[in-house]
């Protein structure tokens, strides 16, 4: 009898241990959520997310992305549950952050832009019209633009720049720049496609021809490689006569000559030397002190009393 009545004992013990953990589960259970995020125009891969419910939920997405290295998808708007589009700041860079709470499913559209690339080589500080909406040089599908480039760019040294020519679009025939305004506007391009921009440049030199009289002429900036011509002229001579002596500097031609030539390869100074010939002055003299000493003569002859 003693041990029919330890075994009934046992029984209930272990029926309680079993039924514990279902009875704790119920009480325990946790609810999930699902975010689906999905792009318009499947400019990306769509992907869910299962959260805790209740809880806040931060959605982060790039601002610009490429998925085949041509075409950039840029960030320009959301949409939630279907619900009114919300417009955001377009930027090139960075992530743009989305919180949500996770008190049931949610569906999260992001509506991009597709852009491409317009690349200018040759030049650093070209500005684009209109701008571009993400103040880079991508540009959305479809636009027109323009781009805008100083014609003279400066070096270190200030008697050398470089002078814009020409340019090219995606490498094809050089389109040449000419008129003399101070910045060149190109025609418009489509952007269908990324297009590649290609300057061309003329190395420009400043020859400056000086001189202590008179006047010359071949002051300005020139082409390399360029024959320049120079001109020394006479100024006008009052006592002292000016005579031309030759030119100080790199000239080609007979350097006594007042029109000489210099080939314009790098920054160029010439001088045009006179000498002055202070013969007239001389004479002017001589005549002034013979004309004193003949009055002084003629008045002392005068003053001498008759006898």
């Amino acid at each position: 009898m003693t041990i029919k009545y330890t075994s009934l004992l046992l029984v209930p013990v272990l029926l309680l241990f079993i039924t514990v953990p279902s009875s704790l589960a119920e009480h325990l259970q946790i609810n999930q959520v699902t975010i689906n995020v999905n792009y318009e125009n499947h400019t990306s891969y769509s992907y869910a997310i299962h959260v805790t419910e209740h809880q806040k939920y931060t959605i982060s997405q790039k601002h610009s992305w490429t998925t085949d290295g041509i075409t950039r998808y840029n960030l320009q708007s959301y949409s939630i549950d279907n619900g009114p589009v919300v417009p955001i700041n377009r930027l090139f860079d960075g992530n743009f952050t989305l919180d949500l709470v996770a008190d049931s499913n949610h569906s999260i559209l992001f509506i991009a832009k597709p852009q491409f690339e317009m690349s200018l080589h040759g030049i650093t500080n070209a500005t684009f019209f209109p701008a571009s909406p993400t103040n880079d040089n991508w540009f959305d599908a479809g636009s027109d633009e323009q781009f805008i480039v100083p014609r003279m760019i400066p070096s270190d040294n200030q008697y050398t720049r470089q002078q814009v020519t020409g340019w090219s679009l995606d490498n094809s025939d050089i389109n040449v720049i000419s008129g003399e305004l101070d910045t060149f506007k190109s025609p418009v391009i489509h952007m269908s496609e990324p297009h590649r921009i290609d300057l061309k440049y003329k190395t420009q030199y400043y020859v400056s021809v000086i001189t202590n009289f008179g006047r010359t002429l071949g002051t300005g900036w020139y082409n390399s490689g360029t024959i320049v011509d120079i001109t020394a002229l006479p100024g006008t001579d009052i006592f002292v006569t000016h005579i031309f002596s030759g030119w100080q500097g790199p000239v080609i031609g007979n350097t006594n000559q007042e029109s000489t030539e210099i080939l314009a390869d790098s920054p160029k100074i010439l001088v045009a030397i006179w000498s002055a010939d202070y013969t007239n002055i001389s004479i002017a003299i001589i005549i002034v002190i013979a004309l004193v000493v003949v009055l002084m003569i003629y008045r002392k002859r005068k003053n001498i009393p008759k006898t």
